[in-house]
């Protein structure tokens, strides 16, 4: 049996993060999350551990992840406005990508964004489930496969993620319903499948899980949404 290709991190990992001034208050970025149908107890948890912060002076929402010593290592910003501002703050490492986990569930859910992380965590929550015994962990943007699967690398996230955590056996993908998303599908279930069980649970409708979320909610699409990713 072939072992995966894990992607190198080595041009980043000695950087710094830099995370923007916070700002004293996060009403502009609990509007836009409860806008988007992300559920309130969800969004106050994570302001209140600061996985989220609203930065200066533009007043972005950023997701921040953390290594086991609880400080800041990733951190990616969006725009809170009409605006289609998004990426990664300098020296940000994705092995530490945003998450909301949960120990020895014996499965990992991924997303592509904090956003559909978020949404789906809300759904579960729709849904009478306990939101925080889901193990949720963000890609930290679209996979790109290479046009060989098998030469394709495994994001550093994944490996990151299974290195740390042997009690996971089952991976279910969350990505979007275009190319990019079903592409990265298959490429990670052709990659991964030898040794862990892949499963494929992209949004019923919708382009992503948020877009999902927001039909469900009957929240109408914004200007916003139709400049996303």
């Amino acid at each position: 049996m072939s072992f995966p290709v894990y992607e190198n991190t080595n041009s980043y990992e000695n950087q710094p993060l830099l995370l923007p001034e916070k700002s004293p208050t996060a009403d502009v970025v609990f509007d836009y999350l409860f806008g988007r149908g992300i559920d309130f107890e969800i969004i106050n948890y994570c302001l209140d551990n600061e996985l989220i912060i609203e930065s200066l002076p533009y007043h972005n929402a950023v997701f921040i992840g953390y290594d086991k010593e609880k400080e800041p290592k990733y951190a990616a910003y969006r725009a809170t406005n009409q605006s289609r501002i998004m990426g990664d703050c300098t020296g940000s490492k994705k092995q530490f990508s945003f998450r909301l986990t949960a120990d020895n569930t014996g499965e990992v859910h991924l997303f592509e964004c904090a956003i559909d992380l978020l949404s789906y965590a809300t759904l579960m929550k729709l849904e009478g489930k306990d939101w925080r015994r889901f193990n949720l962990v963000s890609l930290a943007g679209v996979y790109s496969p290479k046009k060989n699967m098998e030469e394709s690398k495994i994001p550093v996230t994944i490996r990151k993620l299974l290195e740390e955590d042997k009690s996971i056996k089952r991976i279910v993908l969350h990505l979007d319903n275009d190319i990019a998303g079903r592409k990265a599908t298959k490429a990670l279930q052709t990659l991964l499948s030898g040794e862990y069980e892949v499963v494929d649970d992209p949004p019923q409708y919708g382009k992503d899980v948020n877009d999902f979320l927001c039909k469900r909610l009957g929240i109408k699409e914004k200007n916003e949404r139709s400049f996303e990713r």
